[in-house]
């Protein structure tokens, strides 16, 4: 268990899925069971939950029963060098969170964190954002741009591909490829757009482009694809985001909040209403929030997940390869003021001398 410092009177439960990786790429990791989960309840505890991780051919059959979806493929090899460890997108849905895994959709209790099963296919790996509703499970194939929708039972029900042209297509090759025991073999960002955040709404997917800085929106019954832009002060890395209060807000890894309007005559800017702006072409409104800026008083080393309470912003910050030996979850009043700074230690998540990083990547208040 680990305590909580510096918390104000915080209401809801705030679930933050990690990863962390090894300076060794090579690490045999015996354990059976990791860290992925840091849940924070409302009691002023926190509690590290932790997870089996099937990752080579074999380990999918010795967690056969708790799989649900495909088994590897005959041709399907072990990794190269392993992928990191940990969760990554979160969605919940009914009494359920769903969490992304490299190769994996976990389905976990809500009530006592305990995993029912492992959701799986061919199409998963390296996920980002997921997104759960009453029909699907919708991941991001990264590495190839490729938006997969799956059933409960993890069968894929679609697939389709967004090219740098924008064209939309189904690209049946993918399907030949056991995707899950394949690791990213570079630094950076995979795939021409890398998609971070999915999210659904109506008949349009919104998905977050980190290389494009901007959102691109599919129309899933035309299959059309276009890019909404953000009248953007300064430069960001945009990366998680959800729509809450008529409004987007995103975050960018480098510290900054941004808050996104569809309102023509937007509250952001007082200018708006003296200097005739309407003129000009422009897509969304935007508020930016730096964190160095608020009562947090300085730029951390990275920014991800974003969760909102009213004027409650939570985001994960720091824990970037080789930096301090921790990360944190940071609340702030939308005016700035700081509400939550906590911070989970390395320690508590394994061998100091060995991990290379433990990092935040999404947040639910549940």
């Amino acid at each position: 268990m680990v305590e909580l410092n510096n918390i104000n009177n915080i209401n809801s439960t705030i679930v933050v899925s990690f990863v962390h990786g090894y300076k060794d790429l090579n690490t045999k990791v015996t354990t059976e069971k990791l860290p992925a989960l840091w849940v924070h309840q409302s009691s002023n505890q926190s509690f590290v939950y932790n997870y089996p991780f099937p990752r080579n051919v074999s380990d999918f059959y010795d967690y056969k029963s708790i799989i649900s979806g495909d088994l590897p493929f005959q041709n399907a090899k072990d990794f190269e060098k392993l992928p990191r460890f940990g969760f990554t997108g979160l969605a919940q849905y009914n009494d359920n969170l769903y969490a992304g895994s490299w190769n994996g959709v976990y389905e976990i209790s809500k009530n006592d964190f305990s995993l029912k099963r492992i959701i799986s296919n061919n199409l998963m790996n390296d996920m980002h954002g997921i997104c759960v509703d009453e029909k699907f499970i919708i991941t991001i194939l990264t590495g190839k741009d490729t938006i997969v929708f799956s059933d409960f039972n993890g069968r894929i029900i679609n697939h389709f591909t967004i090219a740098n042209d924008l064209s939309v297509f189904r690209n049946i090759d993918l399907e030949k490829i056991d995707w899950r025991f394949l690791s990213k073999q570079f630094r950076g960002a995979t795939g021409i757009w890398h998609f971070n955040y999915v999210q659904i709404y109506g008949d349009e997917i919104w998905l977050t482009s980190r290389n494009l800085g901007a959102i691109i929106v599919v129309n899933i019954k035309t299959l059309k694809a276009h890019i909404r832009t953000m009248n953007q002060k300064t430069t960001t890395q945009l990366h998680d985001g959800l729509f809450y209060n008529n409004e987007y807000y995103f975050t960018s890894i480098d510290g900054k909040i941004i808050i996104a309007s569809e309102e023509k005559n937007s509250k952001f800017d007082p200018r708006e209403k003296f200097d005739g702006t309407e003129k000009f072409s422009r897509d969304l409104l935007c508020e930016l929030i730096r964190l160095e800026n608020t009562e947090f008083g300085k730029e951390p080393n990275w920014c991800r997940g974003i969760a909102c309470n009213k004027d409650e912003i939570y985001v994960t910050i720091d824990g970037r390869y080789d930096e301090d030996l921790s990360f944190g979850l940071l609340g702030i009043k939308r005016s700035g003021k700081k509400i939550l700074e906590t911070r989970l230690k390395w320690k508590e998540i394994g061998d100091i001398d060995k991990l290379r990083y433990v990092t935040g990547f999404d947040l639910l208040l549940v």
